[in-house]
Order: C-alpha cells, then sequence, then structure tokens
C-alpha cells in the first residue's frame, strides 16, 4: 500500500503538465478575481471596513476549496491510466489485496490534494502582501490544515467513488474538463453563491465543496465583517432553503 502511495506521488510530482492542469481551474479563478471580480466586489461592497482583507480572504477560500477538487480528480485519474495500460490487472496478481491497492490510490491523492492547498496557498498569501499589503497570520494556521486534510480525503475520496467505475481514458479526459469547470461555480468563486440563480444555489448547497469553501471563509473573516444576508450572499455562511 505505501509503495503503490509513493509510486503515484512521483508519478504525478515528475509530470509537471499534469500538475499545471490540475491547478487550472484554481489559477483560473484566482485570475479572474485580480482582473475582474475584485473591482466589482468592491464596488458592490463600498464602504464594508477591510474590504480589501474581506475580499482576498474571500476568493482564497474559494480557491483552496477548488484546488482539493481539481488536484485530488488528477491524482485518482491514475487509476484510469492503470486500468488502461492492464498495470492494475499487474499489480492485483501480486500478494496486495484490492482494498490496500485502492488504499494506495487514495492516500496519495488526498496527500497530493494537500500539498497542492499549501502551493495555492503561499502563492495566493505571497500576492496578497505583496499587492495590498496584507500580512498572513498564523494563528488559524493549525485549523486550517484540518480543512485541507479533510477536504482532500473528501475530494479523494469522491473521485475513487467515480473513476473506478472509468474504463477510458477518453471519459476520464471528459470527466476532469467538467470537474475543473463546474468545480469554481461549486464553490462560489467565479461569482458569489448568491448571485446565481435560485436552482442553481440549491444545487450548490447541496454540495460537499459548497461547504469546504464555506469553511474556509468562516475561518478567514471575522464574524462580524459582514452582516448574515452579504455572508450568505459570498457564501460564508450557508442555509438549505426549501
Amino acid at each position: 500500500m505505501w509503495a503503490m502511495t509513493k509510486r503515484n506521488l512521483q508519478l504525478y510530482f515528475s509530470n509537471k503538465a499534469s500538475v499545471f492542469f490540475s491547478l487550472l481551474g484554481a489559477l483560473i479563478a484566482f485570475i479572474l478575481y485580480v482582473i475582474f471580480l475584485q473591482k466589482n466586489m468592491q464596488d458592490s461592497f463600498a464602504g464594508t471596513p477591510n474590504l480589501e482583507e474581506l475580499l482576498d480572504n474571500w476568493v482564497l477560500g474559494g480557491t483552496l476549496a477548488v484546488t482539493s477538487m481539481t488536484t485530488t480528480w488528477t491524482g485518482i485519474s491514475r487509476l484510469v491510466q492503470d486500468k488502461v495500460s492492464h498495470k492494475l490487472e499487474d499489480f492485483l496478481l501480486t500478494d496486495i489485496s484490492q482494498l490496500k491497492l485502492y488504499l494506495g490510490y487514495l492516500i496519495s491523492s488526498s496527500l497530493i490534494g494537500f500539498i497542492m492547498q499549501l502551493v495555492m496557498l503561499a502563492i495566493m498569501k505571497l500576492y496578497f502582501y505583496w499587492q495590498d499589503g496584507i500580512s498572513f497570520g498564523f494563528e488559524h494556521l493549525p485549523q486550517m490544515l484540518l480543512i485541507m486534510l479533510l477536504s482532500s480525503i473528501m475530494g479523494a475520496g469522491f473521485a475513487l467513488l467515480v473513476l473506478q467505475f472509468v474504463k477510458t481514458l477518453t471519459t476520464n479526459e471528459a470527466l476532469s474538463t467538467i470537474v475543473g469547470t463546474v468545480s469554481g461555480f461549486l464553490v462560489g468563486v467565479y461569482m458569489p453563491i448568491g448571485a446565481l440563480p435560485d436552482f442553481a444555489q440549491k444545487v450548490v448547497k447541496l454540495t460537499p465543496a459548497a461547504y469546504v469553501s464555506a469553511a474556509y471563509r468562516q475561518l478567514l473573516i471575522a464574524k462580524d465583517a459582514v452582516n448574515a444576508d452579504a455572508k450568505e450572499f459570498l457564501g460564508i455562511g450557508l442555509k438549505l432553503k426549501t
């Protein structure tokens, strides 16, 4: 199991293109915020105290949630590649059980998600410090690390649940494209959840990804930064409505 975990980690990090494309959804969300969304939201929430810090932490929470989805999906995609190349059959001929084999994929993918969230956190915090003069406080770091770990395990588990039934690279690539595209909407980072139509909001609130981003945002944004309606609009506090 640990040998499989090590092998999958080495294969992921040795493929620079794979690493880049697994982060593409998160990078797009970050770039869209910097060049377009930040200014619009500053206009919408003009007069709010510490607005730059609030919005920077808002997009940080959403982008980390996207990272937890897309990178773990890429990590589990190794399972499909091993099926297609018949390596999975060879592994099953050894003394390793199927359970331990799948646990190897799950653990390696979870570690990938955790590590890449740390990378995105460093990139974004350095940018916000350089651009907005916002320093990183370490008081919330233990809680953030816990959310990173849990969200990575959850993302890897979901990807494994789906991809264990996928048998072709074409299907895997199509699903990867879909995940990368919709992830930003599911966590409310391409646009605030409150800006979506009512039906879309209900769908988003039924997905775990929205609550991962909400957990980050509740941790990073002061409780009294905005009122309850603004919190729900921004996806900081989510309420299921019937």
